[in-house]
């Protein structure tokens, strides 16, 4: 399978058609289903991924069983990075969250491009550097944001962008996740994520439909974000 067209925002966007087809030739592709583990803690990095469809989350487990969702990911997205340090370990869990389309470059491969292909290489680099801006911003955010704060980002951040202008007809909206989704990905309880979408929606910030949480004053939650 190809390699998606790429939009702006993806990490494919700035290699020519012959760089990617070279990417192409190295990945093998598969399906798989919801709750599939790509990787958990200290398994030894040996393949790069790419997310084609569906979603992974990258999450870590408290001793006590607690999951902290580090980073949802959707298409295209990489993963798997540690793959770029020989012999390391990986330090999280990578899970399918529904059917999903995942590549996977081998190490040796991998090599090969990057030796060969120093935009790949570039690639990755920014790959990572995103990706430790995130973890730190979500670190920061559990330190210092309230919950409500904390559950307006994640809304934002996961609102859906791609479908063209939006307006009070046409409001952005989440994926449906469950409430104990939605406390892992900003470090909290099922309960207290509960209440603050039960006081979102008396707020009229959001309205739940059956597959979606619709965001209906985003000017709002963005305040109370950036608070």
């Amino acid at each position: 399978m190809s390699i998606p067209e790429p939009p702006a925002n993806d990490p494919f966007h700035n290699l020519t058609p012959e760089q990617r087809a070279q990417i192409e030739d190295a990945i093998s592709t598969s399906s798989y289903s919801a709750g599939h583990v790509f990787f958990t803690p200290d398994d030894t990095g040996d393949r790069l991924f790419v997310l084609q469809a569906g979603r992974v989350r990258l999450y870590k487990l408290a001793p006590e069983g607690r999951a902290l969702t580090m980073a949802v990911l959707e298409p295209v997205s990489l993963f798997g990075e540690m793959t770029l340090v020989p012999g390391a370990t990986h330090d999280s869990f990578a899970e399918a969250m529904g059917e999903c389309v995942v590549g996977q470059i081998r190490e040796q491969a991998l090599r090969q491009l990057l030796a060969s292909n120093p935009a790949f290489a570039l690639t990755l680099m920014q790959v990572l550097g995103q990706r430790l801006r995130t973890m730190e911003n979500k670190l920061a955010d559990i330190a210092f944001k309230s919950v409500p704060q904390r559950l307006a980002t994640v809304l934002l951040s996961l609102a859906d962008k791609t479908s063209g202008e939006h307006s009070d007809i046409n409001p952005p909206s989440v994926v449906r996740y469950t409430h104990n989704q939605l406390a892992e990905m900003i470090g909290s309880y099922r309960e207290t994520v509960t209440k603050a979408i039960g006081e979102f929606r008396e707020a009229g910030l959001i309205r739940i439909e059956d597959e979606a949480i619709v965001l209906t004053d985003l000017e709002k939650l963005q305040r109370l974000a950036n608070a």
